[in-house]
């Protein structure tokens, strides 16, 4: 039976007057667990409590083992990878020993842990890091300092870990080796991710939104089969509350005409005099009561259906995939793009020749640092080649990680605006409104937004209007955005007619785009 280590109940938080979540109760367990959830929701945060770096507004915490905890873009402290590691003190100690220069409380230091130094150098090595111990940490790229963190975190094997978006910013060999490290780790971890490869080896998924936290049992295709199954009976109870609201419409007037049958009935019989005034009186006093009554109870139902459609309305948007309309057609072009000979700038690889066709998917590979980035400015105009010929033919739209081609001091609406001047004021917030961008929404700053809303500007932004570009560059897009978003994403370019280079390390992404060709770039 799978052990307990963690047990928190009705844990609130709260900054100032923004409530993060309320009432949060689970139970970890060894093993490996996935906690998902769209991004604003709180996942951050509640990994910050978990890890005591934050105290909760109310609720309680009890761990059964030690654990540790692995921040986004964590940066270790220390000037060499051995104190970032935080085994300064013993490598010190085995590099004087194995210069001949070791006092006895060095021998004393590493008694029992000769083994040490070729685990440090074999948990690098898998990593990627090959580097001497002693190498200034400063010295290392981003990527690099996220794989050494990591590094530090799978060195202490008897902790249950704690890890924060793990896979951003690592390459294909990257990802590979985080999800082998995860998967041999004995004390288990609680991992946030959108990485659908990484939720695939899971043993249970903790999915947070507005309402709380869900547990799922099992990998990520369990939980797509569950949420699959909930929005098809949330959908079907929708359109039966709605079926419900119009029956209860039609009886409502039908009740109203044969009351208004009746009145009339009894007017005609008063002016006949066929039955006494008392009587009549009488009745008519029975009849407005019945009525009143009758619209009480209708009204009473009315507002019933109302508050159960709105209500089951509000859990479809939470658990259902958004869609964005189909892509328009791109203009025809044969021939999108042609590479000859192209030499890329800061980078040295082989000279480039492609050529690239209407329709087709292509997957640019490679590691961290040998271009893939560089190449699709190059292609976008954006940065110049060393030498070489690229013809772009038709119009080009470069979408990278962070949609630069937004200004995210403007609003999703004044973006569009601008990118769009002949499109109407009305068509815009229609076509925002689609993707429930309603309101004030639509007139907030981008840099407010989430990732998955500001992805839905840059979305629209491209594929609006009457034609959609010749070609589409996709630079790491999918790389901060929760699973509706990538999902949205994928479903968009589904239909796109254009030609695609993509760069991702996502693997479930480049399968879903129906990738035709790939491009390896190597260093």
């Amino acid at each position: 039976m799978t052990h307990v280590v963690c047990q928190f109940s009705q844990l609130t938080q709260q900054f100032d007057t923004k409530t993060v979540f309320t009432g949060l109760s689970s139970t970890l367990t060894g093993g490996l667990t996935g906690l998902v959830g769209r991004n604003g929701q709180g996942k951050s945060v509640l990994l910050a409590l978990l890890a005591q770096d934050l105290p909760p507004t109310s609720g309680n915490i009890r761990w059964l083992v030690p654990f540790y905890w692995v921040p986004q873009l964590q940066r270790l402290q220390g000037l060499r990878l051995a104190d970032a590691l935080g085994v300064g003190v013993l490598y010190d100690s085995f590099e004087r020993i194995q210069s001949g220069e070791a006092s006895a409380e060095d021998f004393t230091q590493v008694e029992d842990r000769w083994h040490l130094p070729s685990l440090w150098e074999q948990e690098l090595h898998q990593a990627g890091l090959d580097l001497p111990l002693s190498t200034p940490v400063q010295q290392l790229s981003g990527g690099e300092q996220t794989r050494l963190a990591l590094c530090r975190a799978f060195l202490q094997p008897d902790h249950y870990l704690l890890l924060d978006e793990p896979s951003n910013h690592l390459d294909t060999e990257g990802r590979q080796w985080l999800l082998a490290k995860l998967t041999q780790h004995p004390a288990g971890a609680l991992v946030s991710t959108h990485d659908r490869e990484l939720l695939q080896q899971v043993e249970r998924i903790l999915e947070l939104n507005q309402h709380g936290l869900n547990e799922y049992g099992g990998n990520y295709a369990i939980y797509q089969s569950i949420r699959d199954a909930q929005v098809s009976a949330t959908e079907q109870q929708l359109a039966t509350l709605k079926r419900n609201r119009q029956q209860q419409k039609l009886e409502q007037q039908a009740a109203l005409e044969k009351s208004a049958h009746r009145r009339k009935q009894g007017e005609r019989q008063r002016h006949s005099g066929s039955q006494s005034k008392l009587l009549m009186d009488a009745q008519q006093d029975r009849s407005e009561s019945t009525l009143a009554k009758l619209k009480q109870q209708h009204q009473q139902r009315t507002e019933q259906l109302t508050a159960e459609l709105g209500a089951t309305q509000t859990r479809l948007e939470i658990i259902k995939p958004q869609t964005l309309r189909s892509a328009p057609d791109a203009a025809h072009h044969s021939l999108c793009l042609h590479l000859s000979e192209l030499v890329l700038p800061y980078v040295k690889n082989v000279p480039l020749t492609l050529t690239v066709h209407q329709g087709e998917r292509w997957h640019i590979q490679g590691r961290n640092g040998s271009g893939k980035s560089t190449l699709l400015r190059v292609i976008a105009g954006l940065e110049q080649p060393i030498a070489g010929n690229c013809e772009v033919h038709g119009r080009c739209v470069y979408l990278d990680q962070h949609f630069s081609l937004l200004d995210e001091n403007e609003s999703a609406l004044g973006n569009l605006q601008r990118l769009h001047p002949d499109s109407s004021e009305t068509s815009l917030r229609t076509e925002l409104a689609g993707l429930r961008m309603r309101g004030d929404k639509a007139l907030q700053p981008l840099k407010e937004l989430s990732g998955g809303e500001r992805l839905k500007v840059a979305l629209l932004a491209v594929l609006i209007g009457e034609n959609a570009p010749t070609l589409l560059l996709l630079d790491e897009p999918d790389n901060h955005l929760d699973l509706d978003s990538r999902l949205l994403l994928e479903q968009t370019l589904a239909d796109y007619p254009g030609a695609l280079l993509v760069v991702s390390h996502d693997p479930a992404f480049i399968t879903a785009l129906g990738i035709s060709a790939s491009l390896t770039l190597n260093t």
